[in-house]
């Protein structure tokens, strides 16, 4: 299928990621006709072939890019394609005061074993940084940590770091629910432990890649398999996503204090060196 061929009958992704039909085409005028099978109060409308294809993606394609990235990590497999590497970790929420020290020989294409001369000490090197991230003791902010540092790296799965701050997460939220009283889920398919798990890989995904902006609140459940009625999720339990971003931010600052702790005793022990 060519850019502006569009075959009938075909299914779409717009970009809150709900579903799209092309229900006819009409290639000498250059118009496509389209309904929502999922949203019946948006109709059916009839709009350019070249407006369509600005602002969807084929179901395929976005399957397709989904097993090469995200797949792999189980998350959910409705994405777009360039959603996934453009705004890996530069969220404002999970920036680290450390981050360019982290980075400078980290990863194997500038990886450098510096050798001291002239009697001075050695230069921080690769392994210091490793070593960084191994002193911090806090389990699902070295987690996070290691995420942030290597999860653009195709070649290194991460799921398992994922799912330990998601479960970090996800407890937070339970206990936080139990404080307030807060009673199962109400006209749903989830139990409570069930709802914070799939809050919290919503809220983690969605800060890795910046993704906020990009969807509605109907379009986030939908994409991240949360069966909940959108007002129902704003009324209940938005505040508790809010609780979880916060969160995060406390573990980026449990990262920092720690990496700055071990970057002091570097200092020191080349001063005494």
């Amino acid at each position: 299928m060519s850019e502006l061929n569009i075959d009938v009958p075909s299914k779409w992704l717009d970009k809150k990621g709900d579903v799209i039909h092309a229900l006819s085409v009409d290639t000498e005028n250059g118009l496509v006709t389209i309904e929502w099978p999922n949203n019946k109060k948006r109709g059916v409308r009839t709009v350019s072939i070249q407006k369509l294809i600005s602002q969807v993606i084929s179901i395929d394609k976005a399957q397709d890019a989904a097993d090469k990235t995200v797949v792999k990590k189980g998350l959910p497999s409705h994405v777009w394609i360039d959603e996934l590497p453009n705004n890996f970790g530069q969220s404002p929420n999970l920036q680290l005061s450390n981050q360019d020290w982290l980075e400078q020989g980290m990863h194997a294409k500038t990886v450098k074993f510096n050798i001291g001369a002239g009697g001075l000490p050695p230069e921080v090197n690769w392994e210091d940084h490793c070593a960084a991230i191994a002193m911090i003791d806090d389990k699902p902010a070295k987690a996070l940590a290691s995420i942030l540092l290597w999860g653009s790296d195709a070649n290194w799965d991460w799921s398992r770091q994922f799912d330990e701050v998601v479960h970090h997460l996800a407890a937070n939220m339970v206990g936080r629910c139990k404080k307030d009283g807060r009673s199962e889920p109400q006209a749903c398919t989830h139990r409570l432990p069930e709802l914070a798990r799939l809050m919290a890989r919503m809220v983690l995904h969605f800060e890795l890649y910046e993704l906020w902006e990009l969807y509605t609140t109907k379009g986030r459940l939908q994409f991240c398999g949360i069966e909940v009625n959108a007002s129902t999720y704003t009324n209940a339990w938005l505040t508790y996503q809010r609780q979880m971003t916060h969160d995060l931010f406390d573990m980026i600052g449990r990262i920092d204090y720690s990496i700055g702790n071990y970057r002091a005793q570097l200092n020191k022990a080349d001063d005494n060196a």
